[in-house]
């Protein structure tokens, strides 16, 4: 009974269909055919397209890694702050530290980076050692303000220093103990850097000095002006210094009625207020002093007038500069 009714409707809906204009059976069928289409696409697309797969678990672990290292990262450079400060611990020295057996003197700057230090110690290094600094001893690295004592101790087992000279006749300087061998009376005003070297065995960077020094002063009077060059360190100015021998006729002495301001100001001896302490007494004198007690009246006891003493002598006024 109902398959009837079911095909009486169809038949019924077939005669209404071809009882329509062209135009709406056209639009009909165009109807019909979309309707399937999507239908169609409803049920089959999510077939053909693999929908993406979110795994929060996968997700959260990928975020908690991230952060983990920039944690890391904050405080790697936390602690390398930290380190080029000369603040390490001995704890973090231990364990930013990879130390083998090495000499610090003129040590590429790659080995120091192996050696774990950073950058910024590295680079206090090197100056130390472009200003003509050198290693004698394992505890000469630890007075580099870069370089903490914790860090000096994980190192120090591992620093091998070589001899500075090796020569037979040489002065061979290893741990700031000198070996003293033939060494040769020396006049130190008139004694250029090859003389110091040959005869008092200075290596040539501290001759250098020496030269230099002898040269901003005006000569030497005292062989202890020797402990004022840079570098000159008292236990070998003990070895060498009966071998010195000062001829104070070679100093270049200063005219003080003839020198100026800035010549006098200039000199190692004489700082601002002495300079103009001397000038403006001069002046009050009408110019010039007539004998050297107005000088050592003027100077008193100031440590470095009296050391400039020795450099000044009374002469004529007529050629005095600015």
């Amino acid at each position: 009974m109902k398959t009837n009714r079911l095909f009486h409707k169809l038949t019924q809906l077939t005669r209404d269909f071809f009882s329509l204009s062209k135009a709406e059976q056209h639009g009909i069928i165009v109807l019909v055919s979309l309707i399937l289409v999507f239908t169609i696409l409803y049920f089959t697309l999510p077939l053909l397209v693999n929908p993406p797969i979110y795994n929060n678990a996968k997700i959260i672990t990928q975020i908690e890694a991230f952060q983990r290292e920039q944690t890391i990262l904050r405080d790697s450079l936390q602690i390398e702050k930290i380190q080029s400060s000369g603040q390490l611990s001995e704890a973090l020295a231990k364990e930013r530290l990879h130390p083998f057996p090495f000499d610090p003197n003129k040590l590429p700057r790659e080995l120091w980076q192996k050696l774990g230090l950073t950058n910024r110690q590295i680079d206090v290094i090197k100056n130390y050692e472009a200003k003509g600094g050198k290693f004698y001893s394992k505890k000469d690295l630890k007075k580099l303000y870069s370089v903490s004592e914790a860090e000096y101790r994980v190192l120090a087992p591992y620093i091998t220093i070589k001899p500075m000279f090796s020569t037979k006749g040489d002065e061979i300087i290893r741990n700031r103990k000198y070996h003293r061998f033939a060494l040769i009376v020396t006049e130190i005003n008139s004694a250029d850097t090859i003389r110091l070297k040959n005869n008092l065995n200075l290596p040539f960077w501290l001759g250098k000095r020496v030269v230099a020094y002898r040269t901003k002063l005006g000569g030497f009077y005292d062989k202890k002006q020797l402990l004022e060059v840079y570098g000159m360190k008292s236990n070998y100015f003990n070895q060498i210094k009966k071998y010195v021998v000062v001829d104070a006729s070679r100093m270049q002495k200063l005219c003080i009625n003839q020198i100026g301001f800035k010549q006098l100001l200039h000199h190692p001896y004489c700082n601002y207020q002495l300079t103009k302490k001397i000038i403006n007494a001069r002046q009050k004198a009408g110019g010039s002093f007539s004998n050297s007690h107005q000088l050592h009246e003027i100077i008193g006891s100031d440590s470095l007038g009296l050391k400039l003493q020795h450099y000044l002598y009374i002469c004529a006024s007529d050629l005095r500069g600015n």
